[in-house]
């Protein structure tokens, strides 16, 4: 005769019924577990910028009549031809052809001051060969990489408060004539943008 000690020792397959009562609490288990983290899963899952709403711009940015533009200073213009200077009359083309604002000469006049931040970084050096038929030869050149970042920022004209702000990144690109499009797609975008915030 099979002592109490012999029969618990059995392996699960051995005893069916123990095997089955065995399974179906472990199936519970997984289910009340799964069903609570299931809800965060699917939270994460479905968030994109589409069901996101844009946060409301300040009055005074949205309420002005006045704008004075402002050519934000840059530690390191020399990095790009033109580049601060070609944003600059991209940004005064787009906004006076928007026509919201009225531009005005001063900051005194302004109800809003807009200024166009130039910030240039660099993104290392990267090497290429290029092949000599003449020499039968292969030069290697190094290159810094330089790319920038353009941001609007907006100033109560008084008070000199910062009410908002954005950035874009510029693309970077090999030759000047390739690089100025760069730039002038960079501040397009974040006029765009600014438009876009000011809609009723």
């Amino acid at each position: 005769m099979e002592t109490s000690h012999e029969v618990n020792n059995r392996p699960l397959w051995f005893e069916p019924r123990r095997a089955f009562v065995f399974y179906v609490v472990l199936g519970c288990v997984v289910l009340l577990y799964g069903s609570l983290f299931t809800p965060v899963v699917v939270a994460q899952s479905t968030k994109s910028r589409k069901n996101i709403p844009q946060a409301p711009l300040p009055p005074a940015v949205v309420h002005a009549k006045k704008a004075f533009l402002l050519n934000g200073q840059t530690t390191a213009q020399y990095l790009t031809k033109n580049g601060n200077t070609l944003a600059f009359d991209t940004l005064y083309a787009d906004v006076k052809s928007w026509g919201k604002y009225e531009l005005v000469d001063s900051p005194k006049d302004a109800d809003i001051v807009i200024e166009l931040q130039y910030r240039p970084y660099s993104e290392g050096s990267r090497s290429y060969g290029v092949y000599n038929q003449t020499t039968n030869t292969v030069q290697s050149h190094d290159v810094t990489t330089v790319g920038a970042d353009f941001a609007l920022v907006i100033y109560e004209s008084n008070s000199k408060e910062q009410l908002w702000s954005a950035s874009d990144a510029c693309g970077l690109a090999r030759t000047v004539k390739n690089q100025q499009k760069e730039v002038i797609k960079s501040v397009d975008r974040l006029v765009e943008g600014l438009k876009a915030r000011t809609k009723p």
